[in-house]
C-alpha cells in the first residue's frame, strides 16, 4: 500500500470516530500523522509530502493559530500560575497538529472519501443521544438532556456542525443524479441530528444555526424562499421548550433576577469579571486556564452553586481575560482568516463543500458568544475537519 492509500483510509477513520470521540479522533490523527512522516521518508513520496505540508504551513489560518501558540506562552509566563498555564498549552498545539495533518491529507490523499464515514459517526451518535432523551422522558426524571458522550453543550455543538454539513450537501448535491436512497438517507440524517439538537436544549446551537441559515439563503438563492420557514423554526424550538414539561425554560430564566437560579443572569456575571480582569491586566491577562484561580478574588460568593468558575461563558471574553489585548486581538485575526477563506472558496466554486465551510463558519462564531467551543477539542477539530474539506482545492465529488 502507498502513502496516499493509507491516508485515504486514515482520513476515514477520522470521519468517523471525529463525532464520537476525541481519544478516537486522535488516534486516527496519529495514524494520519504516522502516514505523512511515511511518506517524508520515502523518496518517490518526499517532495510532494513536503510540498503539501509547507502549503499548509503557509495557510494564514495555520500563521494566526501559530500565533495564538506563541501569545499562550507569553501570557503564561507573565500569568498568575505559569506552570499551570502552560500546562493549557497543548490545547493551542491541538489546532495547530489537526489542521497541518488534516491539511496534508487533503491534498495527498488518493480518494478523499470522507461523507460516508462522516455520516456514520453523526449518526450513530446522534441516535445514543435520543435514545437517552427517550429514556429520561419515559422516566419521567426532571432534567432531559441528550448529551451522548459528551456534555450536553459539547453534543450540541457537534450535533450543529454535523447538520450543516448534511443540509449543505442536500443543497448542492456534488454529483448528478445522485441515487435516490442516497438522499432518502441524507434526509433520514438531517431529521435525526435535528432531534438530537432539540433533545440537548441548547439554546446558543439553535441561535447559531439561525445565523448560518441566513448566510446560506444568501450564498443560494434557491433557500431564500425557505427563509421564513427558518425563523420560524428556530422559534419553534424555543417555543417547545417552553412547553415541555422538561424543558429548558428560557423566558423565566430570562427575567429571572436571582443569578443564583438563572444561567442567563450567571453568564452576566462571568462576563463581568472577566471584563474586570481584563480591565486589571490588559497586557497578558492572568494566563490561559487563569480565569478559574482569579474568579473568586473578583467574586467571592457562590455563583450557579459553585465558588468558582473555569471559563466566562464567552469565546472572546475568555480570551480577553487570559491573555489581554493582543491574545484577543491574535484570536480574532484567526477566525478572520476562516471567514476570508471559507468566503474564497464560496466565491471561485460555489459547491456543496464551500456552503458547508461559510455556514460552519458563522455559526461557529456564534457559538463562541456564550461558550467557549473553541477551547473544546473535539468540537474546534470538528469545525477544522469542515472547514478545511470545504476550502480544500480537490474536486467536490472527491469530498462530500
Amino acid at each position: 500500500m502507498n502513502p496516499s492509500r493509507a491516508l485515504s483510509y486514515a482520513l476515514a477513520s477520522l470521519a468517523v470516530t471525529l463525532p464520537l470521540s476525541i481519544a478516537g479522533a486522535n488516534a486516527s490523527l496519529a495514524a494520519v500523522t504516522a502516514v505523512l512522516l511515511w511518506a517524508l521518508c520515502r523518496e518517490d513520496a518526499r517532495a510532494a509530502t513536503a510540498a503539501a505540508l509547507g502549503g499548509a504551513a503557509r495557510n494564514p489560518v495555520f500563521l494566526a493559530l501559530s500565533a495564538c501558540c506563541a501569545w499562550a506562552v507569553v501570557s503564561s509566563l507573565a500569568g498568575l500560575d505559569p506552570l499551570a498555564s502552560l500546562k493549557v498549552l497543548p490545547k493551542d498545539l491541538h489546532k495547530l497538529w489537526a489542521f497541518l495533518a488534516i491539511s496534508g491529507a487533503l491534498t495527498l490523499a488518493d480518494d478523499v472519501a470522507i461523507a460516508t464515514p462522516l455520516a456514520v459517526g453523526l449518526g450513530l451518535h446522534a441516535s445514543v443521544g435520543v435514545w437517552q432523551a427517550l429514556q429520561k422522558w419515559a422516566a419521567h426524571e426532571q432534567s432531559v438532556r441528550a448529551h451522548g458522550f459528551l456534555h450536553p453543550v459539547s453534543y450540541s455543538e457537534v450535533m450543529g456542525l454535523g447538520l450543516i454539513a448534511v443540509a449543505a450537501w442536500l443543497a448542492r448535491p456534488p454529483e448528478a443524479g445522485v441515487p435516490r436512497a442516497r438522499r432518502r438517507g441524507a434526509v433520514i440524517l438531517l431529521v435525526l441530528l435535528a432531534a438530537a439538537l432539540v433533545a440537548s436544549q441548547t439554546r446558543a446551537v439553535i441561535l447559531a444555526l439561525g445565523a448560518a441559515f441566513f448566510l446560506a439563503c444568501w450564498a443560494e438563492p434557491r433557500w431564500r424562499r425557505w427563509f421564513l420557514a427558518g425563523v420560524l423554526a428556530v422559534f419553534g424550538v424555543f417555543g417547545i421548550w417552553e412547553v415541555m414539561p422538561t424543558g429548558g425554560r428560557t423566558l423565566d430564566k430570562l427575567f429571572a433576577h436571582d443569578s443564583q437560579t438563572s444561567s442567563h443572569r450567571s453568564r452576566f456575571v462571568l462576563w463581568e469579571v472577566a471584563l474586570r480582569i481584563a480591565h486589571d491586566r490588559p497586557l497578558t491577562g492572568v494566563g490561559p486556564g487563569g480565569y478559574r484561580e482569579a474568579f473568586p478574588r473578583y467574586h467571592p460568593e457562590i455563583l450557579d452553586g459553585e465558588a468558582s468558575w473555569g471559563n466566562a461563558h464567552d469565546l472572546y471574553l475568555h480570551q480577553f481575560a487570559e491573555r489581554g489585548v493582543p491574545g484577543l486581538l491574535i484570536l480574532l485575526a484567526a477566525l478572520m482568516a476562516f471567514v476570508r477563506g471559507a468566503l474564497l472558496a464560496e466565491r471561485e466554486r460555489r459547491d456543496a463543500r464551500s456552503m458547508a465551510a461559510v455556514a460552519a463558519t458563522a455559526a461557529f462564531l456564534i457559538m463562541n458568544l456564550t461558550e467557549v467551543a473553541w477551547q473544546t477539542e473535539q468540537v474546534a477539530t470538528l469545525f477544522l475537519f469542515v472547514w478545511l474539506a470545504g476550502t480544500s482545492a480537490l474536486p467536490a465529488r472527491e469530498i462530500l
